[in-house]
């Protein structure tokens, strides 16, 4: 039995051009059911008040036949964009759901005009078989009954053009305002961090220059990286790998032999575009919340690989795990991590997750699971437009 919230979740499926894998048919297909009953009762109304009807008992006479007609042009409808969204390449789907490439949304609205004639050419042509009923009846001529009816769906058409740019326009706002935190929360590099560094450095001047400098040589290489990052809301998984190696070397000079760590990914991994700082806060989170707390360290073991066209990362480390008794976390822990659910969320919708469980061996392992996209596959699709 299909609840409130999955019939819901099946009618605002109905307009995204590639809805999420966890929407039940059978809601998408009630909802898109209701649609079209709510089509047909509309139709009947705007040819009871512009037109010229004399005959007794016409309403009921019509109405299942309307919305056998209204069925097929719906159903037709979702499911040629069903399958456009199956079968057309990944950068073009992308653009067309976006719906702000003028190009792209000229094609989306010749699918979906395409659609409705064939849908209303299989409603005029098997509803008067099924329902026995003279359909073309209805009207006192074919062109008053496709003038009707075009009048009738360029003004559906154009209420649901409206309403799906007011939704975009809120969908940016509130994307723009995210991002908005994003960048002053990238730009606020961490007070502990920088002093912590600074201080260290000043004191092994005294006794191991060496180690100065090479603690020096490594914080400008995070800063620099980091700095490259904030300046762009994308990058590749190369690119957050090494700040994260740049990241774990720098505590690594201030552990030293307390903090040991790897990377391995994949070269198709490491090829894949993702959100800007997207490792930072996990790698942090390992460090500060897992290493640090424990006398004698441990070690971190990020991991990257694609399978089944999604992406994989995981930060594991091996120390205090999320579930250790008595443990203490320092006041805003936990905030970066909502920040990265957030971007998620925002970017990807339920597409993308992010995973936070114990570590088969101990410790804690943090998971992101993303869409997989090259990013030489986009500067394609972006120098193309």
């Amino acid at each position: 039995m299909l609840n409130h919230s999955i019939l819901l979740q099946g009618w605002r499926s109905l307009w995204e051009f590639r809805p999420a894998a966890n929407v039940v048919l059978g809601a998408r297909l009630l909802a898109a059911s209701l649609l079209a009953v709510a089509l047909a009762l509309g139709l009947m109304a705007f040819v009871a008040v512009f037109g010229r009807v004399d005959r007794p008992g016409w309403w009921w006479a019509s109405i299942l036949p309307n919305i056998g007609i209204c069925m097929c042009i719906v159903h037709t409808l979702f499911g040629v964009l069903r399958l456009a969204g199956r079968w057309l390449p990944n950068t073009l789907v992308e653009r067309m759901a976006d719906v702000r490439d003028l190009r792209a949304g000229m094609l989306l609205s010749a699918l979906a005009l395409g659609s409705i004639i064939l849908g209303m050419t299989i409603g005029f042509t098997i509803v008067p078989i099924l329902v026995g009923f003279n359909v073309w009846g209805m009207f006192h001529s074919l062109p008053a009954a496709l003038t009707k009816f075009a009048v009738f769906l360029l003004c559906v058409m154009g209420v649901n053009w409206a309403w799906w740019r007011a939704r975009l326009r809120r969908q940016q706002l509130e994307r723009d305002a995210l991002d908005a935190r994003l960048r002053l929360l990238q730009g606020q590099i961490e007070p502990h961090l920088l002093f912590n560094t600074l201080a260290n450095v000043q004191s092994l001047m005294d006794y191991d220059p060496p180690r100065a400098k090479r603690m020096l040589e490594t914080f400008s290489t995070y800063l620099r990286a980091g700095l490259s990052q904030m300046r762009s809301s994308d990058a590749t998984l190369e690119d957050e790998l090494a700040m994260a190696r740049s990241y774990l070397t720098l505590m690594g000079i201030r552990m030293e032999e307390r903090l040991r760590f790897r990377i391995e990914a994949s070269v198709e991994a490491r090829a894949a575009q993702v959100p800007a700082l997207m490792l930072q806060p996990l790698v942090e989170n390992a460090v500060h919340h897992g290493l640090e707390p424990q006398i004698d360290g441990g070690s971190i073991v990020v991991r990257a690989d694609v399978r089944e066209g999604r992406l994989e990362v995981s930060v594991m480390d091996d120390g205090a795990g999320i579930d250790a008794p008595g443990r203490r976390l320092r006041p805003g822990a936990g905030m970066a991590l909502a920040n990265l659910r957030a971007r998620l969320q925002a970017q990807f919708g339920s597409d993308a997750r992010l995973i936070l469980r114990a570590g088969a061996g101990g410790g804690t392992e943090a998971v992101l699971v993303l869409p997989y996209h090259r990013a030489d596959d986009l500067l394609v699709a972006a120098v193309a437009a």
